[in-house]
């Protein structure tokens, strides 16, 4: 035998020998589980006061005091899902300085090894109640997370400020919640004032469910504006730097009043006792985006009032919020609602929870005028031609992109349309209700929509503001009511099969086809102008910015066939210094059959190719298919 086999022989016997003589790991245990939710009562009530008075530094200062049981052990969550994140994105990192009292007494408290987000305090004989005191430490630049804090308007959402007991439904645990503000700010919020002392606001009683669900605006600069005051008040509520930026145009306030009108033709109920949007106008704030029962929260760019008439596509932004009081809040997925806030959630009906909502918030922003007719068609386009370009449904199903809300916690992706995420939930299903709406009225001759489903399914209980779920089956149900029809295996085909094909039936239906034009769209032209992008996306498939850093590459487009990547840097074009107007005169020329040669920067490396496209610039519309019933046009119609 060859000196080498013989060698390898002896380690294997050697290894064989060692592993018998040694004992193999065995896996530690894991720690007790801790209490699930019971639906029974937590017993007393908990006192939260914020001193939110920090907001130089974006910081909270909390302190929670608590009836306990003497000799048990406590367990408190610091929130991590949270109704309409779809996902565990509770900011725990946020919570510092945690400290337990009973009196002067200083009682440990230890983080559990496998749900970090829970704490547990073993309570001293004797003690009955007890002070827990921390602070959350908001961002102070978005670079760290969302900045909720400046120097003259804050955000406060209760769920970074708040410690639960485990153990019971979020129903059943009360909380009598203070705050203090900075001197001379005004503020609005869904809860109740039981008392105002000067900066001090005591709120009345309320459970913890309805507390995360009632966030505080507060400002410097504050105005409150009512849309509505029948038959239950609805107001915006408007922050911003200076006292200038609170003046919004006339079109503002009529377009808004015209919402609220609007929904309430199209759902026949509300359910809410009073609803605050919420709108912070600064730049730097934010994200803050947050849908309630009673409230909405939407940060905007300073200029959003002054730039009304140049930049409609931000006249919806609050449309989308004040939708889900109705889808998502009042009435949401079975599987999304549970019983704390520390008990995952599951999306598999995403696409009814944002995309229907997606789909009334663009109805609902045309029919009460905030868009024109072409607005409408532009923006449905846009959407249109990015499902269009999505090679990643022949491998996974709508049904599967709902999970991305954990999966990929809304990160950037570097092939979007291969990989898809949860944002495909969005538009996708707004694509499939339209379908819907449109073979509605086909099937009815008219006379029935999606309309009647709204108010049938979403209708229901007037003013209650107590939750209600839904499966598939009882969306199968309530639209066949309205149409009978296959619904089941309609939204089955769509939602769980893999496909070449975009759901564009809705357009074809609607009266309506995709075209591709040379000419951009005047949404496009907005974009490019606000950010100095060049959008490629339907010729080479890909954005490069103005220095020529290339900002996304389309899986299977020209410019991935090219060997572009994300983060590469075009140096060059056709053998001249890149900039973006002769990027895009270029990529035109190719219409002409004129060759296009790229030169960048990957890294250290250059390279050079020629792009494969002969079409030259190409933008998505929609253009009306005469002689068709004209349904899409019928349904961004207001309701009178």
């Amino acid at each position: 035998m060859p000196f080498a086999a013989v060698v390898a022989v002896w380690m294997v016997s050697t290894a064989s020998a060692a592993s018998q003589s040694w004992p193999l790991p065995q896996p530690a245990p894991m720690p007790p589980p801790i209490e699930a939710p019971r639906d029974t009562p937590f017993p007393g009530t908990i006192r939260l006061h914020v001193d939110a008075t920090d907001t130089a530094r974006g910081l909270f200062r909390a302190t929670e005091t608590l009836p306990v049981v003497p000799g048990r052990r406590l367990t408190l969550f610091f929130p991590q899902w949270l109704p309409g994140d779809h996902g565990p994105t509770g900011q725990l990192d946020g919570l510092a300085g945690l400290k337990v009292q009973a009196g002067k007494r200083v009682i440990a408290w230890t983080r559990d090894a496998v749900q970090v987000a829970a704490f547990h305090i073993d309570i001293p004989t004797g003690v009955t109640s007890i002070d827990v005191h921390y602070q959350f430490l908001g961002a102070t630049e978005s670079r760290v997370g969302p900045v909720l804090t400046t120097s003259t308007m804050l955000d406060l959402q209760w769920h970074n400020l708040v410690l639960y007991p485990s153990g019971h439904y979020a129903r059943h645990i009360t909380y009598a919640a203070s705050v203090k503000l900075p001197a001379g700010w005004e503020f609005a919020s869904p809860l109740t004032v039981a008392q105002r002392d000067g900066d001090g606001i005591q709120f009345e009683p309320v459970t913890l469910d309805t507390l995360v669900d009632s966030p505080v605006i507060a400002g410097r600069s504050f105005k409150r504006i009512l849309l509505s005051a029948t038959p239950v008040p609805v107001h915006v509520n408007i922050v911003a730097d200076d006292a200038s930026g609170l003046e919004p145009p006339p079109e503002f306030v009529r377009g808004y009043q015209q919402l609220v009108q609007q929904a309430s033709r199209l759902f026949g109920s509300h359910h809410y006792d009073h609803y605050d949007l919420m709108l912070w106008l600064a730049d730097g704030f934010g994200p803050s985006y947050f849908e309630h029962l009673r409230a909405g929260e939407n940060a905007l760019p300073a200029d959003f009032f002054t730039t009304w008439k140049d930049r409609p596509e931000r006249r919806g932004h609050l449309a989308h919020g004040f939708v889900h009081s109705w889808n998502g809040l009042f009435r949401r997925p079975a599987e999304m609602w549970t019983p704390n806030f520390n008990t995952p959630e599951r999306d598999s009906l995403l696409w009814v929870f944002e995309g229907l909502t997606s789909y009334w918030q663009d109805v609902l922003t045309t029919r009460a005028g905030l868009w024109s007719r072409e607005d409408a068609l532009e923006d449905l386009a846009g959407t249109v031609a990015a499902m269009v370009s999505r090679p990643g449904r022949r491998w996974r199903p709508l049904r599967d992109v709902t999970n991305d809300a954990i999966v990929q916690r809304r990160k950037a992706l570097s092939w979007k349309g291969w990989q898809r995420d949860m944002f495909d939930a969005y538009s996708e299903g707004e694509l499939i209700w339209l379908e819907a709406d449109t073979l509605i009225r086909e099937r009815s001759g008219g006379r029935k929509s999606l309309d009647d489903f709204a108010r049938a399914f979403f209708g229901v209980r007037p003013g209650s503001q107590i939750t209600m779920t839904y499966t598939l089956e009882d969306i199968v149900a309530a639209l066949n009511a309205v149409e009978p029809h296959d619904w089941s295996g309609f939204f089955r085909s769509r939602i769980e099969d893999t496909r070449d094909d975009a759901p564009l039936a809705g357009i074809t239906r609607g009266g309506y086809r995709l075209v591709w034009s040379e000419e951009p769209t005047d949404a496009v032209r907005r974009a490019e102008a606000v950010s100095g992008n060049v959008d490629l996306s339907y010729s080479l498939g890909m954005t490069v910015a103005k220095d020529g850093k290339v900002l996304r590459v389309d899986w299977e487009g020209p410019a991935f066939d090219a060997g572009l990547l994300p983060g590469a840097v075009v140096t060059a074009v056709n053998g001249l210094p890149h900039d973006s107007q002769r990027l895009k005169d270029a990529v035109r020329a190719t219409a002409r059959q004129e060759p296009l040669r790229l030169s960048w920067r990957q890294g250290s490396a250059t390279r050079s190719a020629l792009i494969p496209w002969q079409q030259g610039l190409r933008y998505p519309r929609l253009r009306r298919v005469e002689g068709t019933p004209a349904r899409l046009d019928a349904i961004l119609k207001p309701r009178e």
